[in-house]
């Protein structure tokens, strides 16, 4: 089969794995990410070189593809789908060529990196990375490293290295190059002058300054939640261990790619803390390290690439070196996939070399089953009733899980099942602020606003003030005390919330509403300047600026 012929199937196959993604929603994270995030509504090129202020994540050129897009295509999710299904199917082939290049010197060393390209194209565990479009940095991320690690080889070091900068500018995991790029020569047995090797430290060192100020003089965000990762408040101990149980987890996915989920937070995954229930993990993680190092004696090259590109690519992520602001993510296989992929493709053409037959059947049975899972799993992507709908089967010990679906049941108007998923989800993590404040909202539509108070005041006591939520919980406690005819009471509130949180133009917007109608036409006006000022298309306060006496029509900026 010639080359021209497997990229064409390569990406066939990869197109048609992920076609059924095109009509799907925003989902999950879209909405903070994208929707939400002011970095893509309303760019500015210095805005992308500041961290996110929600969680402190600094990836510009991947917001920088969003607000192309946004401007482009605006709030319709089937531009954002569509970038991201050509990306997947772009990146397969680019690790086809990458493997090619680096598999030169093995016998059919082609056909292993075609069959591990196929493989990787169509594995269910990509449907995170690929249908939700918040993920594209991990595309982004990988396909850029692949591209620089082929320019590299090449003998093309200025382009490699510019290609290595914007795949960290994607996303942090690109680090992963640096190492791979050492191990990929050795492979290949082909050194590079010491100047090349140099270049890319010194790119990845200047990354690493450049984050560590633009996040504030830390990496990743300044707290990560107790529900999103349990593991980072354990000592080191007993954090590893447990790291390494949730690792072979990661593999079990990719051999049995079945229970798929978007969330692995408390308590999706039991933690433990004595020796015999990690004990497995840990001396089978020995055992395959050992392995691993036993191919580098052996010079069994293209086996230890497999092992190299896998633990590269889960360096950064898998909470054993440094914790992370997740317990466990199928996003973050991505890339040490291709690692994954090449063992499995390895161990096939050992197969083939003897069972011809027998190595191609089984080879269409894997393409096929996996395939197909990843179609029906592209299915539960579709919007978020449907994803998390989907999820609180896989995880049903995910407290966030419940509360996602509780959510979309009160969007929907079933209050009973959406009470009930909030329930569900405090009776696994009872400090789940999300819960009280739907819950309260619940109680309010339902007559009995003083539990509603109760509810949110509960939740405003569990979410500190740089939260998101902290001003979502605060207007609808406004919103019940104004329901209540506690005018006083509400407007203490709304000062908080304004001295607290001072660009939420909502809490603006209200205070001069009140004001208006208590006969401070002065106050009114000066808060509905300042809606203006956050929100300079908000025709509300327009309107109210209008109505006062002695104003002069507000005009468009």
């Amino acid at each position: 089969m010639s080359q021209r012929l497997r990229m064409s199937l390569l990406l066939a196959v990869a197109l048609l794995a992920y076609a059924n993604t095109l009509p799907n929603q925003f989902t999950l994270d879209d909405n903070v990410y994208i929707q939400g995030n002011p970095m893509v509504t309303d760019f500015a090129v210095a805005k992308l070189f500041a961290p996110t202020a929600f969680n402190n994540i600094f990836r510009p050129f991947t917001f920088a593809t969003f607000a192309l897009e946004w401007a482009i295509e605006g709030p319709h999710p089937f531009g954002y789908h569509l970038v991201n299904f050509l990306l997947h199917a772009v990146i397969a082939l680019l690790l086809y060529l990458t493997l090619c290049k680096l598999l030169e010197s093995v016998p059919r060393g082609d056909i292993a990196a075609f069959v591990a390209a196929l493989l990787f194209a169509v594995h269910p565990i990509h449907t995170e990375a690929v249908a939700s479009i918040s993920c594209r940095s991990e595309l982004l991320a990988m396909g850029f490293l692949l591209v620089a690690w082929l320019l590299h080889m090449e003998d093309r070091p200025v382009f490699a290295v510019l290609a290595f900068v914007l795949a960290l500018l994607s996303k942090e995991s690109a680090l992963a190059f640096v190492p791979l790029v050492f191990v990929g020569d050795y492979a290949r047995g082909k050194w590079k002058p010491t100047l090349r090797y140099a270049s890319i430290v010194i790119a990845a060192a200047a990354y690493l300054g450049v984050l560590w100020k633009a996040e504030g003089g830390r990496f990743g965000a300044p707290g990560v939640p107790f529900l999103d990762n349990p593991l980072l408040h354990l000592p080191a101990n007993l954090r590893i261990p447990n790291a390494l149980r949730i690792a072979w987890k990661y593999v079990w996915l990719q051999v049995y790619p079945v229970t798929l989920s978007s969330d692995y937070s408390y308590n999706a995954i039991l933690l433990y803390g004595k020796w015999p229930k990690n004990a497995p993990a840990v001396i089978a993680t020995l055992l395959v390290f050992g392995l691993w190092v036993w191919a580098f004696w052996t010079r069994g090259k293209e086996w230890f690439l497999a092992g190299a590109i896998y633990l590269a690519g889960f360096a950064v992520t898998a909470n054993i070196l440094m914790p992370t602001g997740t317990i466990m993510g199928e996003r973050l296989v991505y890339l040490p996939s291709a690692g994954f992929c090449l063992l499995l493709a390895l161990l096939w053409l050992y197969l083939e070399s003897r069972e011809r037959r027998l190595a191609w059947g089984l080879l269409a049975v894997i393409l096929v089953a996996f395939g197909t899972r990843t179609m029906l799993r592209n299915r539960d992507w579709h919007d978020n009733f449907t994803l998390f709908s989907a999820d609180v089967k896989a995880v049903p010990g995910s407290a966030k899980v419940h509360s996602n679906l509780g959510t979309q049941y009160y969007a929907l108007g079933q209050l009973d099942e959406a009470s009930k998923q909030f329930n569900m989800a405090l009776s696994i993590y009872p400090d789940l602020a999300e819960a009280f404040g739907y819950k309260a909202l619940i109680a309010s539509r339902r007559g009995d606003d003083r539990q509603a108070r109760q509810w949110l005041e509960k939740a405003l006591s569990m979410t500190t003030k740089d939260s998101p939520n902290y001003p979502v919980f605060a207007m609808d406690l406004v919103a019940v005390e104004m329901k209540m005819g506690a005018t006083g009471d509400a407007l203490r509130i709304l000062d908080r919330v304004i001295g607290e949180c001072p660009r939420t133009w909502e809490a603006w917007l209200t205070r001069a509403a009140i004001r208006f109608h208590q006969g401070d036409v002065a106050g009114a006006r000066s808060d509905a300047e300042m809606v203006l000022h956050l929100d300079p298309s908000n025709t509300k306060a327009r309107n109210l600026l209008a109505i006062l006496p002695g104003s002069v029509p507000a005009t468009a900026n």
